[in-house]
């Protein structure tokens, strides 16, 4: 992902578009997979990194004491032109190099990786479909009827719907995170304020003119309207989505008064279960950086995904046959 100044975010989970890049300006890469983990790691199993033959490199694979090594052998991989697998830690030939964990880890050095193939990728990342990328590893030392395939979900998508510094703020802690954010607001500062923080936006007009707010099972949705009239119309829509989080903040009263005015509705009990409301992990701040933080906090927490490993081991003919077919298990996220 780029900044708003249009260098790469370094510390990414999402690599591919940088690698892709790389490729459309004629730079070789390597792709840099965590295939095995011996011990602890804090990061999960199909984690990336990309460097191109110069160095520059988006992603991470450690806490950071690897990261520099590894564009090293990836520079060295590019060299050589053969992908190659090599392990860090205990038991690794190399001894000076000493993981503070005490656990080992095994990286792929993929440098065969085709183009199109990453263009498939980021073209159904795009349209925020699954994808996922085949890779082969030749070691005879390895088992070698095995290959293993990378799952790639979308971004996490953020939806604020609400006005004030809450709103603007939550904008600009998510964007910075990763997520994909858009606000929908009926207050134009807000508006100005939200895409100054990194939101794509639009401006509401009437609470019986709703937007196309596009949510899928990678979407979080926060209410943050100080006039609640506005969520008369919009939470039921939202209820009947399948967006994996739903906050809304307000007091606890105003909770209560919230789910009694969607029951008189007809919501049923198992949607209206679905808003956290109060939204946020911790209550009763006055800040609203603080508040915003705390929804965040909650939307990381309860993300279904946000601890999943996305590599799959799978017989090498198979990989083959799937490589541009959805894993629906797979993971691409904080890590965003």
């Amino acid at each position: 992902m780029k900044t708003a100044q249009g260098s790469w975010e370094k510390f990414d989970d999402y690599v591919v578009d940088f690698a892709l890049e790389a490729a459309t300006a004629g730079k070789r890469f390597a792709l840099v997979t965590l295939v095995r983990i011996e011990g602890a790691s804090p990061r999960a199993l199909g984690a990336q990194m990309a460097v191109t033959e110069d160095g520059e490199w988006v992603g991470y694979l450690s806490g950071g004491c690897l990261e520099r090594t590894i564009v090293t052998e990836a520079i060295n991989t590019i060299e050589a032109g053969r992908s190659r697998r090599l392990r860090f830690g205990e038991g690794s030939p190399y001894f000076d190099i000493q993981l503070p964990c005490g656990s080992a880890l095994e990286l792929y050095f993929d440098v065969e990786q085709g183009r199109q193939d990453l263009e498939t990728v980021q073209a159904a990342l795009a349209e925020r479909h699954e994808a996922v990328l085949a890779f082969e590893d030749r070691d005879e030392k390895t088992a070698s009827d095995i290959c293993f395939r990378i799952g790639y979900l979308p971004r996490r998508r953020l939806i604020v719907l609400g006005t004030g510094p809450v709103a603007v703020l939550l904008c600009r802690l998510a964007s910075a995170a990763g997520f994909e954010v858009e606000l929908f607001t009926n207050d134009e500062p807000t508006l100005i304020f939200g895409r100054e923080a990194g939101a794509a936006g639009a401006l509401l007009s009437s609470p019986r003119r709703l937007p196309d707010l596009r949510i899928d099972r990678r979407s979080a949705v926060a209410f943050l309207f100080h006039d609640h009239d506005w969520e008369e119309e919009l939470l039921p829509v939202v209820l009947g989505s399948d967006a994996f989080y739903i906050g809304a903040i307000g007091s606890r009263k105003t909770h209560d008064r919230r789910v009694q005015n969607l029951k008189e509705r007809g919501l049923a009990d198992a949607a209206i279960a679905r808003i956290h409301g109060p939204a946020g992990i911790f209550g009763g701040s006055k800040s609203a950086a603080d508040i915003a933080l705390s929804i965040l906090s909650q939307i990381v927490q309860l993300d279904p995904h946000g601890r999943d490993d996305r590599l799959d081991e799978v017989p090498r003919d198979a990989a083959r046959r799937t490589a541009r077919l959805p894993v629906i298990s797979a993971y691409q996220g904080p890590t965003p």
